[in-house]
């Protein structure tokens, strides 16, 4: 075990040479320096946000699971918002990740995937931001690349300014920056109205159908996300999938023939970043109030 101190703040580091990636023979030790070097894009989407972990303590091949609560072990100088549970007087305390230490700290906890809510815990039922996960039911990922197109016209006619990104598993996010003036019923019923139009239109790529079964192909237009204590991918996060592939925001010239959800991994995303910066790194500036739908 080793300390290392980040900020104010010291942290104790254990088992780093245990292998969570078996196929690619990936450390622990390799995890924790990632999401420490990535920290200075990745934390300034967080901030604020709680965050549902999805932690893999012995490895990928094994199965891992969702932790909300924080443990009564986590250090007192990570801020943690109390939530009630739907028809109970239970709180959930959430972990909300400002800074670097706490990244860190819970990469050490093997939280191999941050889940955020996209809401921040200032105002937790007036979501910042709107998700569209566009869900391939095929492997014609051009579908998908097609989808987030003709998403971004359609958020773009109704004055919105969206943003997309890999998700490091299976498609693509599409992600609008709002200001808080809606509660997430709203936000919902909004993406709703606007995903199902897309099904309409071209009934043979796109659906809005949750069975899988009955998708036949079509690219699942997934605006459910949009709802009170529901989570997208963290920018930047890892996914527990051969090779480490990572959540990346992309500039929108990158959407086109060619481009793979799994297309960056812990290596090579420092590359692009110091090429071409952070993508969303002004996203909350382009927030806007979302109109009525007629």
């Amino acid at each position: 075990m080793k300390v290392v101190k980040i900020g104010r703040h010291s942290i104790e580091l254990s088992n780093m040479h245990k292998i969570i990636f078996p196929q690619d023979k990936i450390t622990k030790g390799e995890i924790v320096d990632y999401y420490y070097r990535i920290a200075k894009v990745m934390v300034p989407h967080m901030k604020g946000h709680l965050i549902s972990m999805q932690r893999f303590p012995n490895g990928i091949d094994k199965e891992g699971f969702y932790q909300k609560e924080a443990g009564s072990y986590f250090p007192s100088w990570i801020p943690l918002k109390a939530v009630k549970k739907e028809e109970s007087s239970e709180l959930v305390h959430y972990v909300v990740c400002n800074n670097t230490a706490t990244l860190v700290y819970l990469a050490n906890q093997l939280c191999l995937t941050p889940h955020l809510w996209l809401s921040k815990s200032d105002k937790l039922h007036y979501p910042d931001r709107m998700i569209f996960d566009l869900d391939p039911s095929g492997k014609e990922f051009s579908y998908v690349i097609d989808a987030a197109k003709i998403l971004k016209d359609v958020l773009e006619a109704h004055k919105l300014v969206p943003f997309v990104m890999t998700t490091g598993s299976r498609g693509l996010h599409v992600v609008v920056p709002l200001k808080r003036t809606k509660k997430f019923d709203y936000v919902r019923s909004f993406a709703r109205h606007i995903a199902s139009e897309m099904a309409k239109d071209d009934p043979k790529r796109f659906t809005v159908e949750v069975r899988k079964e009955k998708r036949n192909g079509r690219v699942f237009i997934d605006y459910l996300r949009n709802g009170f204590g529901a989570t997208g991918v963290a920018p930047y996060a890892i996914r527990p999938k051969k090779g480490a592939p990572v959540a990346a925001p992309l500039e929108w010239d990158q959407v086109k023939k060619g481009l793979s959800s799994q297309q960056y991994n812990i290596k090579n995303i420092f590359k692009r970043i110091s090429q071409h910066g952070d993508p969303w790194k002004h996203i909350n500036k382009h927030a806007k109030t979302l109109k009525k739908i007629d």
